[in-house]
């Protein structure tokens, strides 16, 4: 244990030698011109000026202690010198602002006008209040799939704990450092790097990682679509290498190419192939693999922890073995996709729709790789409770949104950093149904659910605030009657 403090402890030291002796770089100079400032709510408005046109004289930028110029200019939708047409104006600098919010490098972003008194020229300022962006920190959470099946069978030894430290925004270039050594239920020790650009036109990026999972339980098989567990009282259950890297590919402002390659090794203990002969390829302890894949995104979101307006979509494909490794058993491919959309109804009122799904193929499906409805956000709202697994499944999601409490900021009175001092929150009410099928062809017996219609509707409350976090709770019924509480941590859609 004390080989992996020592690396963390030294690493901690590192974060706060760069977080303390870091560059700053702050606001430019004025231009000299004689102007009046126009706010943030009076360009939205466009009252401010009545020709067609309009110059960008300059860019300016205040409360970026951290963050670098270029990284910032990266995410404008002008530049200065260019001449802006009057009715795209103001959508083009919401736009712009709603970019470096997406960074998730700064809690607020404000955008004002330095206007000539006499000639259609500006400035254009926008005002930052940057994030904390050290993060050294220990972990106690919970070692489920979600937080409703923990809730359901509370114990404390299915917890994790240990430490977690990450570097946000490392060198002021956005880059992410990152070291994990968590121990308990599902232990896992990593180190992960990665920088978005590393060319002077800021398209190309590159990332990578490497750890190591040990589990003393896991599951082996589902039944009455609940998760079986095998405990392994003297050494692991599972263990498990992998290293990867990520190259990628920005195009324009909104989308995202990224390229993966990884290698993984699968070590099982006996009594789990014994339980389940198809728990792994060709029923074997170990099973080493090499992956590549591909993913595009382009996110159009307004903002992306908790979208209201704007529209998303992604597609991944995966190749889970290559015919490399004499002993590699592996032969999966698999494709998946989200196209999600955002509107704003009236002044108050919102609406989203968002269709996920997945599809893949291979001579075998080993089981410890299904993973169909039940984790993260690929559920049937309502079935939070269940895993139903399957090699396809397609999910339909809408609810309708009322700003219960419109988006606020509040100040914390005896904490002195703006950082965290200075919060937004909101309060949302939400109706929804959701709508999903899922397809096994393997482990289909004794999972009602599976190769079966899934809905579920309901009513939730969603408190959404800074640091991109979100707190949900929503009272939900499905089509067989099933009928819950659930809690989530992220956004719906």
């Amino acid at each position: 244990m004390n080989l992996v403090r020592l690396p963390i402890f030294i690493f901690f030291l590192l974060c706060i030698a760069f977080a303390v002796a870091g560059e700053h770089y702050g606001p430019e100079k004025d231009s000299g011109w004689k102007s009046r400032e126009i706010s943030y709510k009076e360009i939205i408005e466009g009252n401010f000026f009545n020709e067609e046109y309009l110059v960008i004289q300059q860019v300016e930028f205040e409360g970026n202690q951290s963050t670098r110029r270029h990284i910032l200019e990266r995410e404008l939708l002008f530049a200065p010198g260019d001449t802006l047409r009057r009715s795209d104006f103001a959508d083009i600098l919401e736009q712009s602002r709603e970019n470096l919010l997406n960074t998730s490098l700064f809690n607020f972003v404000n955008v004002t006008l330095l206007m000539h008194e006499f000639m259609p020229i500006a400035s254009v300022r926008f005002t930052f209040v940057e994030r904390w962006y050290v993060w050294p920190f220990p972990i106690f959470e919970v070692a489920e799939r979600n937080l409703n099946d923990w809730l359901g069978r509370p114990s404390f030894n299915r917890v994790n704990y240990g430490a977690y430290i990450v570097k946000e925004n490392f060198r002021g270039r956005m880059e992410r450092i990152s070291i994990l050594a968590r121990a308990g239920y599902r232990q896992n020790y990593s180190i992960s790097y990665s920088i978005p650009y590393i060319d002077k036109a800021q398209k190309f990026g590159i990332g990578f990682s490497a750890g190591m999972n040990l589990r003393n339980e896991i599951e082996y098989l589902t039944h009455n679509n609940n998760q079986l567990f095998y405990s392994e009282e003297d050494g692991f259950a599972l263990r498990q290498l992998y290293v990867n890297t990520r190259f990628s590919y920005r195009q324009g402002i909104y989308r995202t190419h990224s390229f993966i390659a990884e290698f993984n090794q699968f070590d099982f203990a006996d009594s789990l192939l014994v339980l389940n002969p198809q728990f792994s390829p060709s029923n074997e302890t170990t099973a080493p693999f090499f992956t590549i894949g591909y993913e595009f995104r382009n996110d159009r979101r307004d903002v992306r922890a908790y979208p209201l307006r704007g529209r998303y979509f992604d597609l991944r494909l995966k190749r889970q073995g290559l015919g490399l490794l004499g002993n590699e058993k592996m032969d999966i491919t698999s494709a998946e996709s989200s196209l999600r959309r955002f509107w704003q109804l009236s002044e108050r009122w919102y609406f989203a729709s968002g269709i996920n799904a997945k599809t893949s193929f291979g001579d075998f499906k080993p089981y410890y790789l299904q993973q169909g409805l039940g984790f993260r956000g690929d559920l049937v709202r309502g079935y939070e409770n269940f895993v139903i697994d399957g090699q396809h499944f397609g999910v339909l999601k809408s609810n309708f949104k009322f700003a219960l409490l419109p988006s606020r900021v509040g100040r914390i009175g005896f904490i002195p950093s703006e950082k965290f001092s200075l919060i937004h929150y909101a309060l949302y009410v939400n109706f929804f149904t959701d709508l999903g099928y899922v397809h096994d062809s393997y482990f289909y017996k004794g999972n009602p659910y599976s190769n079966n219609f899934l809905a579920g509707s309901g009513i939730g409350l969603d408190l959404v605030t800074y640091y991109d976090k979100v707190f949900r709770t929503e009272f939900a019924i499905t089509r067989h009657g099933d009928v819950g509480v659930h809690f989530h941590l992220i956004a719906p859609i």
